[in-house]
């Protein structure tokens, strides 16, 4: 097999303006001075809130300590309590004691994190991280260790999942079973379906695989997935009982309420539903417009899946088109970018790629840092949607222009 440099090489020759300065070993250098200034900045913000106690600097895994909390009350007061906000207020204020953040999540998540809290905080947050980042590497080492030996230079820098670490975020479990499904979609469709069951966790993220399945005709994996799903909920029903249900869907009534009509939540929402309620658009005109750019984008994928594309398009516009779509995403969720900068780069490497497309994967992989600025610095415009329907608009000109090559 040939060295993915040199396959790189002879694919820039079908290219019109090949980026000469884009090359793998000055991404993984570009990547490697990201990767220090990320560990600089960690380093600080640590030292910040442990050491000299700044009460401006919050502390890390700000998100985990609501699994954790949310696990306790589980543990000592039932599973309908995680759902309870003043019970979960006054098990957060010891590590919170600023803020106060709901368990947004439905109970299949709380039966995968209920044991977290029979493990001290620190020791629980450690773990939660090391098996997410395994997890993620491991996706991405079956996606890129082909076309080169330090592939996991970018993929450790990759902001995305900096910013799910730092918010102590479940993204990158969500992200690798995304990316699982959509690589063994094709292989071992029963596998691809217990994968997407995975993600009943946070279905919203979930939405496009029914439509992607059903255009592709993947029957196997439409069933596989719909039984796992249903086993899930029944074990979560059957451990939780049905109590629980009423308790969870209260909480999300307060919480939908709380981040429409409070748009400063939203400062960290790279979405078009975002970006308009924080620029004070009322909240049906910021649906309406939301809507329009998630129906086109939806409409671009099925019109890709109907055509076949082959795989690394296909399972690209999917991830994509499923962050266009929500209005609720937050930063840390722009960890899934990972999924497309991946098949996408493995695609440019067989199929070649233009100059501006290789210039747009790399705005892609550092808009996770982009995407949590607005949070630390007013005024920043969220640049996360235009960047990915350019994205989405690429994928489909790559299928246009390849249409003729086979099925991977």
């Amino acid at each position: 097999m040939p060295a993915a440099t040199d396959l790189a090489k002879t694919a820039s020759h079908d290219t019109a303006t090949p980026a000469h300065w884009l090359t793998p070993g000055r991404i993984c250098l570009y990547a490697a001075t990201v990767l220090i200034l990320e560990c600089v900045v960690v380093t600080a913000w640590w030292y910040s809130h442990a050491i000299i106690a700044n009460p401006t600097v919050p502390g890390m895994g700000w998100d985990f300590i609501v699994y954790w909390c949310a696990s306790a009350l589980a543990q000592i007061h039932g599973a309908p309590a995680a759902y309870d906000w003043g019970l979960l207020r006054a098990a957060e204020i010891p590590l919170l004691p600023t803020t106060f953040s709901p368990f947004a999540y439905p109970p299949t998540f709380l039966l995968l994190i209920f044991p977290l809290a029979a493990l001290p905080f620190g020791l629980a947050i450690v773990l939660f991280s090391l098996a997410g980042t395994t997890l993620y590497l491991g996706y991405l080492r079956t996606q890129l260790s082909a076309l080169h030996r330090y592939w996991f230079i970018p993929a450790i820098a990759f902001p995305g999942m900096w910013t799910a670490l730092l918010a102590g975020q479940n993204s990158l479990f969500t992200a690798t079973a995304a990316g699982g499904a959509l690589w063994l979609m094709r292989r071992h469709p029963v596998a691809a379906g217990a994968c997407i069951a995975v993600l009943c966790v946070k279905p919203q993220l979930g939405v496009l695989f029914p439509l992607l399945l059903l255009c592709e005709r993947r029957w196997t994996a439409i069933a596989a997935a719909a039984g796992f799903s249903a086993l899930f909920i029944a074990l979560t029903t059957l451990a939780f009982g049905f109590d629980i249900y009423p308790a969870f869907f209260r909480s999300m009534a307060m919480f939908r309420e709380a981040v429409t009509v409070h748009s400063g939540i939203l400062r960290g929402a790279p979405t078009v539903f975002g970006i308009l309620r924080v620029a004070g658009i009322s909240i049906p005109l910021a649906y309406a417009v939301h809507a329009i750019v998630a129906v086109c984008a939806v409409a671009m994928c099925v019109w890709l899946w109907c055509a076949r594309p082959r795989l690394a398009l296909s399972a690209s516009a999917l991830v994509v088109g499923t962050l266009i779509a929500q209005p609720y995403l937050i930063y840390y969720d722009l960890a899934w970018l990972a999924i497309p900068l991946a098949l996408l780069c493995a695609d440019m490497v067989r199929y070649g790629g233009h100059g501006w497309e290789r210039l747009l994967l790399s705005i892609t992989w550092l808009l996770p840092a982009q995407a949590m600025t607005p949070l630390l610095i007013d005024n920043v415009p969220q640049l996360t949607p235009l960047v990915l329907l350019c994205v989405l608009g690429m994928i489909v000109m790559r299928h246009q222009t390849t249409r003729g090559a086979a099925l991977t």
